[in-house]
């Protein structure tokens, strides 16, 4: 029984995305905290807002991700490096485009964000570009259910990243330098990701691949993308806009924290969406795989945010440092809303995992609510993570009638 467990693709490809993430997300966290320390709030706080700015740039092809798993994982063995290389191409067209159109917005982005330094905001250009180009590796390898290709090159980034960072910061490089170390460890990440994925595609002669049902199913699965990278990163955007330079930094640390959550949480969904995809076109019973990732979820999770209700001070204490204390009375809300939004994040997969596409329309009402009652509401950091907690909260109950409707719905069609 325990052999059987420990076989399950879905508990030995947990354990690899959840080691692997998790390895990441402590070296990414380590990053963070550290440049908190040696930034200062203020300039914490325009590196966190490039970050968010980062994020949503990505929206359309990081979109690409979950339909580039779903469609590797259904294809079959002779048709893989044809589905591969059609997708490849696509993603690198569009890359060129949104790195293009990031430059060009450069100015008006710096002007809103307050960053007088507009190259700042251009480094993030070809960032985007070189994150795109390896995305395509690492969802292939995920699809592949080979997860050593999607944390590695995850772990290599977020190693160099660090390292480098830290000495050009301390070089008096400053923000720009902590950039810098990003495009160079995104360089290295994208060298390993593809000679990773030519051990495991070979070249075969190239079949014509229809890319309709690929960019219909990406629709959706866009909204998807567009409403939860919004909900995670307009806060922080509308913060550096709104709220004073040491608020906005205060407020990027307490999001920083709160992410800490959903990043600890995120490989159970990671490593869910292959298996049930799988098991769906074989037509196999999926159920209880999402019942046991919902409930992995929810003890991550769970556990997380017990932590930081029950030690405020210590957490922001040892993470940040005192400078960052006056964070401590919202750090709870910042955790209810970062774990109502990793629920609603699995149930939302778990729906498109299996084809049923009409549940974007719940996270995305969600971070349109979300953006519009910040604009009108953010006298405040409390002010704006309540606004963020009620949005989770109300889009968590939402999902799960609908969760609830769909299986009874099932359950009466059998």
């Amino acid at each position: 029984m325990i052999k059987k467990i420990i076989n399950h693709p879905l508990f030995s490809g947990s354990a690899v995305m959840f080691v692997g993430n998790m390895g990441s997300n402590v070296i990414n966290y380590a990053y963070h905290l550290i440049m908190g320390r040696l930034l200062g709030p203020v300039s914490y706080g325009v590196l966190a807002s490039l970050y968010s700015i980062l994020y949503m740039v990505s929206i359309i092809p990081s979109s690409a991700s979950v339909s580039i798993v779903k469609f590797v994982s259904s294809a079959k063995d002779n048709e893989l490096y044809s589905v591969y290389e059609a997708i490849r191409k696509l993603i690198f067209k569009l890359a060129i485009v949104l790195s293009s159109l990031m430059l060009i917005a450069s100015p008006t982005i710096s002007k809103f964000l307050h960053i007088e330094n507009i190259i700042l905001v251009i480094t993030i250009t070809p960032i985007l570009f070189i994150s795109l180009i390896t995305l395509v590796n690492q969802s292939t390898s995920q699809g592949l259910l080979k997860f050593q290709g999607s944390v590695v090159p995850t772990l290599i980034s977020s190693l160099f990243k660090l390292l480098i960072g830290i000495g050009l910061v301390l070089i008096d490089w400053s923000v720009f330098g902590a950039m810098v170390a990003i495009i160079i460890s995104i360089l290295l990440a994208y060298i390993y990701s593809q000679k990773f994925i030519n051990k495991y595609i070979k070249q075969t002669k190239i079949k014509t691949v229809d890319l309709l049902p690929f960019l219909k199913y990406s629709g959706p699965v866009l909204l998807q993308s567009l409403a939860f990278t919004s909900i995670f990163t307009i806060d922080v955007l509308f913060a550096k806009h709104f709220l004073d330079p040491f608020s906005a930094g205060i407020y990027a640390a307490l999001s920083t924290l709160g992410k800490i959550i959903f990043f600890a949480a995120s490989p159970v969904a990671a490593t869910m969406f292959p298996v049930i995809s799988k098991r769906k076109a074989l037509n196999q019973g999926y159920l209880k795989v999402f019942f046991a990732s919902f409930l992995i979820t929810f003890g991550i999770a769970g556990l997380a945010t017990l932590i930081f209700w029950l030690f405020p001070d210590l957490t922001i204490g040892i993470l940040y440092g005192k400078d960052y204390l006056s964070a401590k009375l919202d750090l709870v809300w910042m955790a209810g809303f970062i774990l109502f939004y990793t629920l609603s994040n699995l149930i939302v997969n778990f729906f498109l995992s299996v084809g049923k596409v009409k549940v974007v329309a719940v996270p995305l009402v969600a971070a349109v609510l979300q953006a519009t009652i910040i604009w009108f509401y953010h006298g405040s950091i409390t002010e704006i993570v309540h606004v963020s907690l009620f949005t989770t909260l109300s889009m968590f109950i939402c999902l799960s009638i609908y969760t609830g409707y769909n299986l009874l719905y099932e359950q009466k069609n059998k």
